[in-house]
């Protein structure tokens, strides 16, 4: 609304009336050629009456807008909304856009989670069937003999053919003969210098060289339970073979006029080496 005010300019002058402006919207002056209200932004539209008042009116459309309260709140000094808010904040379809808000941060974040818990069950799922897989095919891999039996039999594995028991004793008898031909040899070598007189020691240690192979031919082709006792007896044999070997050419050397100690020397190593392995053999195989 427009409200008049006279002022009077002093003697001599003319009186003259302006006519002062108010906003309303907030109620603030406006100086005269004002557009805008300094104090709440409000358009001020200016219409000259007939009877020369000057008339101020809200914009188009927002009278249209404003309701009884926000009228009140004009007339009362308040701030007025601005045209298209349609509320002010705080209304309750503002507070229903901020719990939807709400609620689709709360739906995402549980989708995360789900997305996050599926990986990792997937993935936990992946690695046990790769580490199963792996275990079976290395199960797989292993002959049933050693499934069935363990790697290092012990004591405990022994054989039980005749054939092992036999050639287990042969093994023995001829490490006494070859201990016994030494003995001899040693005997001999006190009251002679060499072998020209000893043909019967000689023949001697040529049979028992030839019963240490013929036992090693046997020990070839046995086929017993555990495979690895079958093997360590064949090597046991090969030694004896080289001792009695070795014992049987220093003979004959010496017998011809040649030196015995190169003969005696091999047989030597070949006793030391079988004795050790004989051991082993008993400690795992008798």
């Amino acid at each position: 609304m427009l409200r008049r005010k006279s002022l009077s300019l002093g003697a001599g002058r003319e009186s003259e009336e302006m006519t002062m402006r108010y906003c309303t919207n907030c109620g603030a002056e406006l100086p005269e050629g004002t557009q805008l209200c300094r104090n709440c932004g409000h358009g001020v539209n200016l219409a000259k009456p007939s009877g020369g008042a000057q008339t101020v009116s809200p914009p188009i459309g927002l009278q249209g807008n404003r309701t009884g309260a926000q009228q009140g709140n004009a007339a009362q000094g308040g701030p007025a909304w601005r045209q298209g808010s349609g509320m002010p904040p705080g209304t309750p379809q503002q507070a229903q856009s901020g719990g939807t808000s709400g609620k689709t941060g709360l739906l995402i974040g549980c989708g995360v989670l789900l997305v996050i818990g599926f990986f990792l069950l997937v993935v936990g799922g992946v690695g046990y069937y790769l580490y199963s897989t792996d275990r079976d095919e290395a199960k797989s891999a292993v002959p049933p003999q050693q499934q069935t039996q363990p790697a290092a039999q012990g004591k405990g594995a022994r054989q039980s053919s005749a054939e092992w028991n036999d050639l287990v004793r042969e093994k023995d008898e001829i490490d006494i003969a070859i201990g016994e031909i030494a003995n001899r040899a040693n005997q001999h070598l006190k009251n002679y210098p060499d072998f020209r007189n000893a043909p019967g020691l000689i023949n001697d240690a040529r049979a028992v060289l030839e019963r240490a192979r013929k036992a090693e031919s046997r020990a070839a082709s046995l086929r017993g339970a555990d495979p690895a006792g079958c093997n360590a007896l064949r090597s046991l044999f090969a030694v004896e073979v080289h001792r009695a070997q070795g014992l049987y050419k220093g003979m004959v050397d010496s017998s011809n006029g040649g030196d015995y100690s190169y003969g005696f020397s091999e047989g030597t190593t070949a006793s030391y080496a079988f004795d050790q392995a004989n051991a082993d053999f008993d400690r795992l195989y008798r």
